[in-house]
């Protein structure tokens, strides 16, 4: 029974190092637009072709749905609206890193 526990807690922590080491890939290779004001934060990470993933505190995002979106109009284009919505719609900004 032991070692049948310690199995599982093994895939268990490989699956976590798994996604670290994943999101840590994404957000070291990508650009990203960084939107903070009063009710929340969020970062959106982007290529040239898509959205890559986000981090968000207190802001909801449907990345799908964004995604297929951004993908649809162009990314930049995407960046630039999604920044002034964000400003128009909050009391924050955004800014590219």
């Amino acid at each position: 029974m032991r070692k049948v526990l310690m199995i599982i807690g093994g895939i268990v922590v490989g699956f976590i190092v798994l996604f670290v080491a994943i999101f840590i890939i994404t957000s070291a290779t990508s650009k990203k637009l960084v939107c903070e004001s009063d009710e929340g934060k969020i970062i959106i990470m982007y290529n040239d072709k898509t959205i890559t993933g986000y981090t968000s505190n207190g802001v909801s995002y449907d990345l799908e749905g964004q995604k297929a979106y951004a993908e649809q109009i162009g990314v930049e284009a995407y960046i630039e609206e999604f920044s002034k919505l964000f400003s128009s719609k909050s009391t924050g900004n955004c800014k590219v890193e």
